[in-house]
Protein backbone atom coordinates (compact mmCIF):
# COMPACT_ATOMS: atom_id res chain seq x y z
CA UNK A 1 0.00 0.00 0.00
CA UNK A 2 1.31 3.72 -0.73
CA UNK A 3 -0.17 5.45 1.79
CA UNK A 4 -0.04 9.68 3.09
CA UNK A 5 -0.31 11.25 6.36
CA UNK A 6 -0.48 14.65 6.83
CA UNK A 7 1.16 16.63 9.78
CA UNK A 8 -0.11 20.18 10.82
CA UNK A 9 0.33 22.50 13.74
CA UNK A 10 2.26 25.02 15.31
CA UNK A 11 5.70 25.15 16.12
CA UNK A 12 6.22 21.87 18.11
CA UNK A 13 4.81 20.07 14.85
CA UNK A 14 7.04 22.59 12.75
CA UNK A 15 10.14 21.35 14.62
CA UNK A 16 12.73 22.71 17.51
CA UNK A 17 14.82 19.36 16.88
CA UNK A 18 18.49 19.71 15.82
CA UNK A 19 18.96 17.85 12.47
CA UNK A 20 22.87 17.62 13.27
CA UNK A 21 21.81 15.68 16.42
CA UNK A 22 20.37 13.02 14.42
CA UNK A 23 22.94 11.21 13.77
CA UNK A 24 21.91 7.65 11.94
CA UNK A 25 18.25 8.43 12.76
CA UNK A 26 17.27 9.06 8.82
CA UNK A 27 14.49 9.16 7.18
CA UNK A 28 13.64 5.66 5.88
CA UNK A 29 14.29 5.11 2.85
CA UNK A 30 10.13 4.40 2.08
CA UNK A 31 9.60 7.68 3.40
CA UNK A 32 9.25 11.21 1.82
CA UNK A 33 8.48 14.22 3.32
CA UNK A 34 6.70 17.39 1.51
CA UNK A 35 7.15 20.29 3.81
CA UNK A 36 5.18 23.43 2.71
CA UNK A 37 7.19 25.53 5.67
CA UNK A 38 10.94 23.92 6.12
CA UNK A 39 12.62 25.31 9.32
CA UNK A 40 16.48 25.12 7.88
CA UNK A 41 18.97 22.94 9.85
CA UNK A 42 15.26 22.10 12.21
CA UNK A 43 13.03 18.50 12.41
CA UNK A 44 9.74 18.20 13.92
CA UNK A 45 7.92 14.62 14.96
CA UNK A 46 8.45 13.48 11.14
CA UNK A 47 11.55 11.34 11.69
CA UNK A 48 10.29 9.63 15.12
CA UNK A 49 7.23 9.14 13.03
CA UNK A 50 8.02 7.34 9.81
CA UNK A 51 10.74 5.11 11.74
CA UNK A 52 7.80 3.69 14.28
CA UNK A 53 5.40 3.55 11.98
CA UNK A 54 6.89 1.60 9.10
CA UNK A 55 8.53 -0.60 11.34
CA UNK A 56 4.63 -1.43 12.49
CA UNK A 57 2.76 -1.17 8.93
CA UNK A 58 3.54 -3.22 6.03
CA UNK A 59 3.25 -0.50 3.57
CA UNK A 60 5.10 -0.03 0.41
CA UNK A 61 6.05 3.96 0.92
CA UNK A 62 4.80 6.74 3.02
CA UNK A 63 4.34 10.31 2.23
CA UNK A 64 4.51 12.95 4.95
CA UNK A 65 2.35 15.75 3.69
CA UNK A 66 3.46 18.83 6.17
CA UNK A 67 2.22 22.33 7.20
CA UNK A 68 2.82 24.01 10.61
CA UNK A 69 3.39 27.74 11.16
CA UNK A 70 4.46 28.74 14.93
CA UNK A 71 2.84 30.75 17.13
CA UNK A 72 -0.79 29.62 15.61
CA UNK A 73 -3.82 29.85 17.17
CA UNK A 74 -6.97 27.84 15.98
CA UNK A 75 -7.91 31.26 14.68
CA UNK A 76 -5.52 31.48 12.53
CA UNK A 77 -6.68 27.73 11.41
CA UNK A 78 -10.27 28.79 10.04
CA UNK A 79 -11.51 27.66 7.17
CA UNK A 80 -13.43 30.73 7.05
CA UNK A 81 -10.23 33.23 8.06
CA UNK A 82 -11.00 36.78 8.92
CA UNK A 83 -8.26 39.20 10.26
CA UNK A 84 -10.57 40.39 12.94
CA UNK A 85 -11.20 37.05 14.45
CA UNK A 86 -7.43 35.85 14.43
CA UNK A 87 -6.30 39.10 15.72
CA UNK A 88 -7.88 37.48 19.46
CA UNK A 89 -4.76 35.88 19.21
CA UNK A 90 -2.80 38.00 17.98
CA UNK A 91 -2.44 36.16 15.01
CA UNK A 92 -4.10 38.63 12.39
CA UNK A 93 -0.39 39.06 10.20
CA UNK A 94 -0.29 34.93 9.33
CA UNK A 95 -3.08 35.17 7.14
CA UNK A 96 -5.56 32.05 6.53
CA UNK A 97 -3.54 28.95 6.97
CA UNK A 98 -6.15 26.07 6.49
CA UNK A 99 -6.49 26.75 2.81
CA UNK A 100 -2.97 26.60 2.41
CA UNK A 101 -2.55 23.38 4.12
CA UNK A 102 -5.47 21.81 2.18
CA UNK A 103 -4.09 23.21 -1.51
CA UNK A 104 -0.68 21.53 -0.32
CA UNK A 105 -2.47 18.15 0.41
CA UNK A 106 -3.79 18.21 -2.45
CA UNK A 107 -1.09 19.40 -4.67
CA UNK A 108 1.33 16.71 -3.07
CA UNK A 109 -0.96 13.80 -4.19
CA UNK A 110 -2.59 15.17 -7.03
CA UNK A 111 -3.78 11.96 -8.88
CA UNK A 112 -1.46 9.61 -7.13
CA UNK A 113 -3.84 6.95 -5.51
CA UNK A 114 -2.79 7.05 -2.24
CA UNK A 115 -4.66 6.18 1.13
CA UNK A 116 -4.86 9.11 3.06
CA UNK A 117 -4.34 7.44 6.39
CA UNK A 118 -4.43 10.34 9.24
CA UNK A 119 -3.83 14.47 10.06
CA UNK A 120 -1.43 14.37 12.84
CA UNK A 121 -2.16 17.77 14.80
CA UNK A 122 0.22 19.28 17.29
CA UNK A 123 -1.20 22.73 18.41
CA UNK A 124 -2.84 24.38 20.83
CA UNK A 125 0.06 26.50 23.18
CA UNK A 126 -0.99 29.59 21.36
CA UNK A 127 -4.89 29.12 22.46
CA UNK A 128 -3.80 28.80 26.36
CA UNK A 129 -2.79 32.27 26.66
CA UNK A 130 -5.76 34.11 25.49
CA UNK A 131 -9.38 34.11 27.52
CA UNK A 132 -11.25 33.81 24.15
CA UNK A 133 -9.00 31.51 21.84
CA UNK A 134 -9.37 28.49 24.82
CA UNK A 135 -13.05 29.13 25.53
CA UNK A 136 -13.42 28.43 21.89
CA UNK A 137 -10.97 25.60 21.46
CA UNK A 138 -13.26 22.66 21.57
CA UNK A 139 -16.07 24.68 19.49
CA UNK A 140 -12.97 25.39 16.76
CA UNK A 141 -11.29 21.84 16.66
CA UNK A 142 -14.60 20.39 16.57
CA UNK A 143 -14.91 22.82 13.07
CA UNK A 144 -11.57 22.43 12.13
CA UNK A 145 -11.23 18.63 12.16
CA UNK A 146 -15.32 18.95 10.11
CA UNK A 147 -13.58 20.90 7.72
CA UNK A 148 -10.92 18.97 6.72
CA UNK A 149 -12.66 15.92 6.34
CA UNK A 150 -14.81 17.38 3.94
CA UNK A 151 -12.40 19.16 2.16
CA UNK A 152 -10.90 16.08 1.91
CA UNK A 153 -14.10 14.04 1.06
CA UNK A 154 -12.73 11.59 3.64
CA UNK A 155 -15.92 11.42 6.46
CA UNK A 156 -13.83 8.71 8.68
CA UNK A 157 -10.05 10.36 8.21
CA UNK A 158 -8.33 9.59 11.49
CA UNK A 159 -7.40 12.66 13.80
CA UNK A 160 -4.19 12.12 16.19
CA UNK A 161 -4.09 15.08 18.53
CA UNK A 162 -0.72 15.08 20.67
CA UNK A 163 -1.90 16.97 23.99
CA UNK A 164 -0.71 20.41 24.69
CA UNK A 165 1.40 20.71 27.75
CA UNK A 166 3.58 23.86 28.09
CA UNK A 167 4.01 25.19 31.48
CA UNK A 168 0.67 26.23 33.23
CA UNK A 169 2.75 29.28 34.59
CA UNK A 170 2.81 30.92 31.63
CA UNK A 171 -0.26 29.92 29.67
CA UNK A 172 -2.76 30.90 32.36
CA UNK A 173 -5.83 29.04 30.28
CA UNK A 174 -4.30 25.93 29.54
CA UNK A 175 -6.42 23.44 31.48
CA UNK A 176 -9.34 24.54 29.24
CA UNK A 177 -7.83 24.19 26.27
CA UNK A 178 -6.63 20.64 27.51
CA UNK A 179 -10.02 19.64 28.58
CA UNK A 180 -11.67 20.16 24.95
CA UNK A 181 -8.60 18.37 23.53
CA UNK A 182 -9.63 15.51 25.78
CA UNK A 183 -13.37 16.02 25.35
CA UNK A 184 -13.16 15.91 21.54
CA UNK A 185 -11.04 12.82 21.83
CA UNK A 186 -13.90 11.32 23.72
CA UNK A 187 -16.99 12.49 21.52
CA UNK A 188 -15.55 12.88 18.33
CA UNK A 189 -15.84 9.46 15.78
CA UNK A 190 -11.94 8.70 14.84
CA UNK A 191 -10.19 11.11 17.13
CA UNK A 192 -7.53 10.02 19.71
CA UNK A 193 -5.11 11.80 21.61
CA UNK A 194 -0.95 11.27 22.31
CA UNK A 195 -0.13 11.56 25.69
CA UNK A 196 3.28 13.85 25.58
CA UNK A 197 4.11 13.36 29.69
CA UNK A 198 7.93 13.19 30.18
CA UNK A 199 8.81 14.71 26.32
CA UNK A 200 12.45 16.42 27.03
CA UNK A 201 12.65 19.98 26.10
CA UNK A 202 14.76 22.70 25.23
CA UNK A 203 15.69 25.29 28.57
CA UNK A 204 12.37 27.51 27.09
CA UNK A 205 10.56 24.58 28.78
CA UNK A 206 8.02 24.85 25.43
CA UNK A 207 9.44 23.42 22.86
CA UNK A 208 10.79 19.65 22.29
CA UNK A 209 14.29 19.37 21.71
CA UNK A 210 16.08 16.56 19.50
CA UNK A 211 15.20 13.84 21.58
CA UNK A 212 11.37 14.88 22.45
CA UNK A 213 10.89 15.34 18.99
CA UNK A 214 11.59 11.97 18.47
CA UNK A 215 9.98 10.41 20.76
CA UNK A 216 6.88 12.57 20.08
CA UNK A 217 6.96 11.04 16.49
CA UNK A 218 7.09 7.63 17.95
CA UNK A 219 4.15 8.07 20.06
CA UNK A 220 2.20 9.05 16.87
CA UNK A 221 2.85 6.54 15.50
CA UNK A 222 2.11 3.77 17.76
CA UNK A 223 -1.60 5.63 18.67
CA UNK A 224 -2.19 5.49 15.03
CA UNK A 225 -1.42 1.72 14.39
CA UNK A 226 -3.76 1.56 17.43
CA UNK A 227 -6.51 3.36 15.33
CA UNK A 228 -6.47 1.48 12.31
CA UNK A 229 -6.39 -2.19 13.23
CA UNK A 230 -6.76 -3.02 9.37
CA UNK A 231 -2.76 -1.26 8.90
CA UNK A 232 -1.52 -4.47 10.56
CA UNK A 233 -3.96 -7.05 9.33
CA UNK A 234 -3.27 -6.52 6.26
CA UNK A 235 -6.36 -6.02 5.05
CA UNK A 236 -7.39 -4.25 2.39
CA UNK A 237 -8.45 -0.82 2.41
CA UNK A 238 -12.00 0.21 0.84
CA UNK A 239 -12.13 2.90 -2.18
CA UNK A 240 -13.30 5.14 0.81
CA UNK A 241 -9.52 5.71 1.96
CA UNK A 242 -8.04 6.47 -1.12
CA UNK A 243 -7.86 10.61 -1.47
CA UNK A 244 -10.03 12.00 -4.21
Amino acid sequence: MKAAVILAGQSNMAGHGHLMELGDSIMPAKARLFDLNPRDGFFGPEFGFAQRFLELAPLDDLWLIKYAVGGSSLLAWERDWSAERAAIADDADKGALYPRLIRHVKSVTGGAGRHLLACLWMQGESDSRYQLAAAEYQQNLTSLITHIREDLRQSDLQFVMGLVNPMPERFAFLSTVRAAQRQAARTMPHVSLVDTDGLTRHADELHYDTAGQLELGRRFAEQLFQDLPHIGAGRRLGSHWRLC
